[in-house]
């Protein structure tokens, strides 16, 4: 198995924290800053009336904030100073930074009991700097004679693509069109490929029932997608429908989201 970090206090506990203990007396200006950071990481561009809210801030309080982050040349004004982004390098940090090992922690431990109970196999892949989908966690037992087949394709890329915040999707698809030819990259960034992406269910289907491939994203944002198969190529879409089922329920709240929300998925 791959080794985990101890795991690391997320953005939404600490606004949880700020948010229950007036974040404008008691919390640091440190912890202000890594806050408002965050926030316009993972929900893009934001008002000042927004940000005021998401940190829990008076609204003069959320004014110095601004002002000190923009003299640190950490943020920039769009619309006439009425919105407020990152700045495009901190913007390329959160579009690269890879958080799986703290965040999937809990969710690799529901996973693997499972898929010993059921005797099946759970596969989970999230993107690295790259974008290229990379095993994370596995309940399989990897040996250099025996290693996890490569299986990522098109369609677990579309997975992982509608596991994103709207911001990380337009960060990747700006990255991805920028790499691209001009006509791919018109192709991919166009309006029918954007509403494939945020229309996808949160689930597929491949290999005739063999495997089933569900987005997911971790509690800090990292997108993913986690695949459930069977062993020595049975033919089981029931098991893992049954798999599918029992870990949107196990994984509530171990997870951002998982499969879109659903509990139930339909037979191939």
């Amino acid at each position: 198995m791959l080794m985990k970090p101890i795991p690391v206090q997320d953005a939404g506990m600490r606004a949880a924290m700020l948010r229950s203990s007036d974040g404008d007396e008691d919390a640091t200006p440190s912890e202000r800053i890594l806050l408002a950071i965050e926030t316009l990481g993972a929900r893009g561009p934001l008002t000042y009336k927004a940000l005021e809210s998401a940190l829990n801030l008076s609204k003069a309080a959320t004014w110095r904030l601004v002002a000190t982050l923009h003299d640190a040349k950490w943020v920039r004004f769009r619309h006439g100073g009425r919105l407020i982004e990152l700045d495009p390098r901190l913007d390329e940090l959160f579009a690269t930074a890879h958080f799986a090992d703290a965040e999937f922690l809990e969710a690799s431990d529901v996973m693997c009991a499972l898929a010993r109970r059921h005797q099946i196999h759970i596969d989970l892949f999230s993107p690295n700097r790259q974008g290229e989908l990379v095993l994370h966690e596995t309940s399989r037992r990897l040996t250099i004679s025996a290693p996890v087949p490569d299986a990522t394709d098109e369609t677990m890329l579309v997975a992982v693509h509608a596991a994103m915040t709207p911001p990380q999707l337009e960060r990747h698809l700006a990255q991805v069109a920028a790499d691209l030819d001009v006509e791919n990259a018109r192709h991919l960034t166009g309006a029918a490929a954007r509403r494939r992406i945020q229309q996808f269910p949160g689930y597929f289907w491949a290999a005739g029932g063999r495997y089933l491939g569900v987005s997911v994203r971790g509690k800090m944002g990292t997108a993913a997608v986690m695949r459930l198969s069977t062993k020595a190529n049975a033919l089981r879409p029931e098991v893992l429908a049954m798999v599918y089922a029992s870990l949107s329920i196990f994984l509530e709240g171990k997870v951002d989201s998982f499969g879109a929300g659903r509990r139930t998925v339909d037979l191939p």
